[in-house]
């Protein structure tokens, strides 16, 4: 595991990233204590957790709304939008 220092992060940060997307961890030190670990993510497992909390979201109806039901936005006949006043000084 790469030490590295918060002031060393810092002023290297484009080089730490490009070890972390390699796949090295890096422990981060603040004044010689460490504070954290930095570690590249599973781009596979975020990817099949997306996908596993949207397929939830949609059993529970929150994204299975049809298209039809914006279809008034594109009916040029409604009206109501033409009757509606604006208050002056708005």
């Amino acid at each position: 595991m790469y030490r590295v220092g918060a002031r060393e992060l810092k002023q290297h940060t484009g080089e730490i990233i490009a070890r972390i997307q390699r796949g090295e961890r890096v422990l981060l030190t603040f004044r010689g204590s460490p504070i954290a670990v930095i570690s590249p993510v599973d781009q596979r497992r975020i990817e099949e957790s997306v996908e596993q909390e949207a397929r939830k979201a949609e059993s529970l109806g929150w994204l299975a709304l049809s298209e039809s039901a914006f279809a008034f936005w594109d009916n040029e006949e409604d009206q109501v939008w033409d009757q509606v006043e604006v208050e002056p000084g708005r």
